[in-house]
């Protein structure tokens, strides 16, 4: 399935690129790989079901996940429990990949993120695949403690193949 950008990721996807031409400051060049760091542990999080991890990379207050557009949790909590729920159950390898990413500051504490993602899901008991391509732009925060958490997440979707088992079960309900 072929699914559409939403006009705001483009539209921030584009932003970032061109604060991306510009030339960093020496203090922007030693945050970044700090930046790109939480969105790995993110993604690491997920795929080792390390509950704690995910929820560390997350901002306590202020969370928010946007999914194609729509608007998903609003709280670190119910994040981490979503994904237990799609991606932590125990019947699959969930595999995460981030490419081309792109920091821009916004200013010395925040910074926004384009992440080009491939994810790849095999179930055990059969190899079913789920894969999915798209783009993520996050907000982050740098905290008190120093650290670089997610505030937002915004993923937009542009091919999915296959599907989540869970999201299966979820269309059968409705």
């Amino acid at each position: 399935m072929v699914i559409e950008y939403t006009e705001e990721l483009k539209r921030l996807a584009h932003e970032i690129c061109v604060a991306g031409a510009k030339p960093y400051t020496d203090e922007q060049i030693k945050e970044i790989p700090n930046i790109i760091n939480a969105k790995s542990r993110y993604f690491w999080g997920n795929d080792l079901n390390d509950w704690e991890v995910l929820r560390d990379v997350l901002t306590e207050e202020g969370f928010c996940a946007y999914w194609d557009g729509q608007l998903g949790v609003t709280n670190r909590d119910d994040q981490v429990e979503a994904a237990r729920e799609y991606i932590g159950q125990g019947d699959m390898i969930p595999m995460h990949f981030a490419h081309n990413q792109i920091v821009q500051f916004l200013d010395d504490t925040h910074a926004r993120l384009l992440t080009r993602m491939h994810d790849y899901h095999t179930y055990m008991d059969n190899g079913e695949v789920y894969s999915g391509y798209g783009m993520y732009v996050d907000d982050l925060v740098k905290c008190n403690d120093g650290v670089w958490r997610i505030e937002t997440i915004r993923l937009d979707r542009g091919v999915v193949l296959g599907a989540l088992r869970s999201q299966e079960l979820e269309i059968t309900a409705s």
